[in-house]
């Protein structure tokens, strides 16, 4: 952000607050787990006054009252809300080319909706637990679901129908993030143990495990735009970036500390040879780094909630530091 004052198609009125660079969008009644911008096309510079514009003109939220609001950013008020689901609204998702979006909740389901239907079109039925992080793949056709619980598996659900197509299986603990390759081919999945799974949505099957974060969970994965790189984020206060197309067995790993971050020691991988084993030291404890593990980045105390990679292949990373911790 500029610091510019944030545009707005209603017209001020005397005695009206001069206008500002931030908003605060007031209408949930309890506490916003997500939020959601909807895609949007940036405009070239030289484009004329008459060209329509791009940049995202709603933004999705999900909250613990139970409901799913749609707020414009162009007036900075709520258009809808959407009620249906029996309990907390943990994630909200728009799809890769607008007008839909998926959300999960509480209730152990999933629901995908349109912004012009009151009420949802799909309900996704079929997770023993809480469902907690909703995905779409990059055609739009499939919505991705993680679990947790009892359940921690991964379902892949047709937009279609509505009917789950794959079932992933695998993670010791809760599924805590997951995120579509842009090609499609790969889905990768984080958990509360700090293991990363990677899984071929062609034949259903697992492709490898990346570990190298500390427990505490994994908050956020993100796919550079070749569908090569994978960033995570998560609790142990690090960012780490991973090789997709390198096996994650027989190599190992030595690397050195380059810093604390929250809740483990940060490593960055400086060799790989192909001795099996793949140890690193962690507070007095050992921590398998698996030689997929490109760098990992620490942060001062500071847990990594959000990842993302830009179109011009940047993370973007952000988390809050606690300087009590």
């Amino acid at each position: 952000m500029n610091g510019d004052p944030l545009l707005s198609t209603i017209k001020p009125k005397p005695g009206d607050p001069a206008p500002t660079s931030s908003r605060r969008l007031i209408g949930h009644s309890a506490t916003v787990y997500a939020v959601s911008f909807s895609p949007s096309i940036a405009r070239a510079d030289d484009a004329s006054n008459d060209t329509p514009q791009t940049n995202p003109r709603l933004l999705a939220s999900c909250s613990s009252d139970k409901t799913i609001r749609l707020w414009s950013l162009e007036t900075w008020t709520c258009l809808v809300v959407y009620k249906g689901h029996e309990g907390p609204v943990w994630d909200v998702k728009w799809g890769p080319f607008g007008h839909y979006f998926a959300t999960c909740g509480w209730d152990k389901t999933a629901r995908i909706w349109a912004q012009d239907h009151i009420s949802p079109l799909r309900m996704l039925v079929g997770h023993d637990s809480s469902v907690n992080q909703v995905a779409w793949h990059p055609n739009g056709a499939y919505v991705f679901s993680s679990s947790d619980g009892v359940d921690k598996s991964i379902r892949m659900w047709s937009f279609v129908n509505g009917e789950c197509v794959r079932v992933f299986v695998g993670h010791v603990e809760s599924a805590s993030a997951i995120v579509c390759s842009p090609n499609g081919k790969i889905l990768a999945s984080g958990d509360n143990n700090g293991t990363i799974i990677l899984w071929d949505l062609a034949k259903g099957t697992q492709i490898k495990k990346c570990r190298g974060h500390g427990k505490g969970g994994i908050y956020s994965l993100t796919f550079c735009v070749e569908s090569t790189v994978l960033c995570s984020g998560g609790a142990d206060g690090t960012v780490r970036v991973w090789d997709v197309e390198l096996p994650a067995d027989g190599g190992k790993v030595d690397g050195d500390v380059v810093g604390t971050g929250g809740q483990a020691d940060a490593t960055r991988v400086t060799a790989t040879s192909t001795t099996t084993g793949t140890l690193t030291k962690k507070k007095g404890k050992d921590t398998t780094i698996s030689p997929d593990q490109i760098s990992a980045f620490p942060t001062k105390k500071s847990p990594v909630y959000k990842v993302k990679f830009t179109r011009m292949n940047l993370v973007l990373a952000g988390g809050c530091y606690n300087p009590s911790a």
